[in-house]
């Protein structure tokens, strides 16, 4: 038994060096399901088992199922590590793409190509006026 026990720190190194390897690949499609329809909302969904951050995104506008994504949490657009089936062209931008639920104000990796991103304004996107942590209206609870 204690033999055992002595290989489970190699092992856990292990794992987490394989797991540090992967960064954040984002990109693939998967799909938030029939119920939401064509949505004028963005829609961040999870678990998504397709997706190794189990987080599937629908922005608003694009077909529901032929154009949702896979994303991941993000603090820059360096965050967001395009997986190769992919099909958006462009890259991806980390922005907050939801203002209320639980993903409220998080930033995601977003799809840079039309349809999904209007084109970057000078000083990059913006973080919306609704995440403004010192606005005491403001109920999303990912700023407390």
């Amino acid at each position: 038994m204690t033999r055992r026990l002595a290989h489970l720190p190699w092992i856990v190194a292990l794992f987490a060096l394989l797991a540090g390897c992967e960064g954040n690949p984002v990109g693939r499609a998967c799909f938030i399901g029939a119920d939401a329809a064509i949505t004028t909302e963005n829609i961040v969904a999870s678990p998504a088992l397709e997706c190794q951050s189990r987080t599937c995104l629908h922005m608003a506008g694009q077909a529901l199922g032929q154009a949702d994504l896979c994303t991941g949490e993000c603090g820059s657009d360096e965050d967001c590590d395009k997986v190769k089936e992919s099909p958006c062209q462009s890259g991806f931008a980390c922005v907050v793409p939801v203002v209320v639920g639980p993903f409220c104000c998080k930033k995601f990796c977003v799809c840079r190509d039309p349809g999904y991103l209007a084109a970057a304004p000078d000083g990059g996107f913006a973080v919306p006026a609704a995440c403004d942590p010192s606005n005491p209206a403001n109920e999303c609870k990912n700023l407390r």
